[in-house]
Protein backbone atom coordinates (compact mmCIF):
# COMPACT_ATOMS: atom_id res chain seq x y z
CA UNK A 1 0.00 0.00 0.00
CA UNK A 2 1.23 3.53 -1.25
CA UNK A 3 1.49 6.38 1.51
CA UNK A 4 -1.64 8.32 -0.34
CA UNK A 5 -3.51 4.99 -0.23
CA UNK A 6 -2.53 4.33 3.42
CA UNK A 7 -3.48 8.01 4.47
CA UNK A 8 -6.90 8.23 2.70
CA UNK A 9 -7.63 4.61 4.64
CA UNK A 10 -6.95 6.32 7.75
CA UNK A 11 -8.70 10.12 6.68
CA UNK A 12 -11.51 7.61 5.87
CA UNK A 13 -11.45 5.46 9.16
CA UNK A 14 -10.72 8.79 11.42
CA UNK A 15 -13.81 10.59 9.66
CA UNK A 16 -16.47 7.45 10.56
CA UNK A 17 -14.88 7.09 13.83
CA UNK A 18 -15.86 10.66 14.68
CA UNK A 19 -19.16 10.79 12.68
CA UNK A 20 -19.98 7.21 14.99
CA UNK A 21 -19.01 9.09 18.54
CA UNK A 22 -21.13 12.21 17.30
CA UNK A 23 -24.21 9.72 16.83
CA UNK A 24 -23.18 8.32 19.99
CA UNK A 25 -23.07 11.55 21.66
CA UNK A 26 -26.74 12.52 20.38
CA UNK A 27 -28.39 9.08 20.70
CA UNK A 28 -27.57 9.29 24.72
CA UNK A 29 -28.70 13.06 24.91
CA UNK A 30 -31.95 12.24 23.26
CA UNK A 31 -32.44 9.05 25.31
CA UNK A 32 -31.93 10.83 28.63
CA UNK A 33 -34.86 13.06 27.74
CA UNK A 34 -36.84 10.07 26.39
CA UNK A 35 -36.22 9.02 29.69
CA UNK A 36 -36.92 11.78 31.94
CA UNK A 37 -40.50 12.25 29.69
CA UNK A 38 -41.17 8.63 29.67
CA UNK A 39 -40.99 8.21 33.72
CA UNK A 40 -43.14 11.58 33.85
CA UNK A 41 -45.03 10.31 31.94
CA UNK A 42 -45.47 6.94 33.62
CA UNK A 43 -45.72 8.19 37.16
CA UNK A 44 -48.25 11.28 36.87
CA UNK A 45 -52.28 10.24 37.76
CA UNK A 46 -54.11 9.65 36.25
CA UNK A 47 -52.07 7.76 33.71
CA UNK A 48 -52.69 9.28 30.20
CA UNK A 49 -50.96 6.51 27.66
CA UNK A 50 -52.36 5.88 24.30
CA UNK A 51 -50.21 3.49 22.69
CA UNK A 52 -50.29 3.61 18.38
CA UNK A 53 -49.02 1.80 15.59
CA UNK A 54 -47.24 4.32 13.24
CA UNK A 55 -45.07 4.02 10.40
CA UNK A 56 -42.21 6.05 9.24
CA UNK A 57 -40.69 6.20 5.90
CA UNK A 58 -36.97 6.59 6.15
CA UNK A 59 -34.11 8.64 3.51
CA UNK A 60 -31.58 6.24 4.43
CA UNK A 61 -30.47 4.53 1.58
CA UNK A 62 -28.43 1.44 3.29
CA UNK A 63 -29.85 -1.81 4.96
CA UNK A 64 -27.53 -1.57 7.80
CA UNK A 65 -28.21 2.44 8.77
CA UNK A 66 -32.08 1.42 8.32
CA UNK A 67 -31.75 -1.32 10.35
CA UNK A 68 -28.87 0.53 13.14
CA UNK A 69 -32.02 3.25 13.09
CA UNK A 70 -34.60 0.59 14.16
CA UNK A 71 -31.96 -0.71 16.84
CA UNK A 72 -31.89 2.66 18.35
CA UNK A 73 -35.36 3.64 17.98
CA UNK A 74 -36.38 0.25 20.10
CA UNK A 75 -33.55 1.51 22.80
CA UNK A 76 -35.43 3.94 23.47
CA UNK A 77 -38.09 4.24 26.60
CA UNK A 78 -41.97 4.35 24.73
CA UNK A 79 -40.82 3.12 21.16
CA UNK A 80 -40.33 -0.17 19.60
CA UNK A 81 -39.50 -1.07 15.92
CA UNK A 82 -41.51 -4.28 14.91
CA UNK A 83 -41.02 -3.92 11.39
CA UNK A 84 -38.68 -2.90 8.57
CA UNK A 85 -39.54 -3.57 5.30
CA UNK A 86 -37.58 -1.38 2.21
CA UNK A 87 -37.93 2.18 3.61
CA UNK A 88 -40.53 2.23 5.74
CA UNK A 89 -40.42 0.92 9.76
CA UNK A 90 -43.40 0.17 11.78
CA UNK A 91 -42.73 1.60 15.36
CA UNK A 92 -45.42 1.08 18.31
CA UNK A 93 -45.46 4.28 20.59
CA UNK A 94 -46.33 4.26 24.10
CA UNK A 95 -48.31 7.69 23.61
CA UNK A 96 -49.51 9.75 20.86
CA UNK A 97 -46.96 12.70 22.09
CA UNK A 98 -43.95 9.87 20.84
CA UNK A 99 -45.50 9.50 17.20
CA UNK A 100 -44.95 13.57 17.11
CA UNK A 101 -41.71 13.54 18.50
CA UNK A 102 -40.52 10.40 16.89
CA UNK A 103 -41.96 12.09 13.22
CA UNK A 104 -40.52 15.25 13.76
CA UNK A 105 -37.01 14.85 14.39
Amino acid sequence: MSRTQGSRFLQRWLRRGLLGALLLGRFLVELSVANLQQARLVLSWPLELQPRWITFETRLRSGTGRTLLGALNSLTPGTLTCDLQGETLLIHVLNETSESATVSR
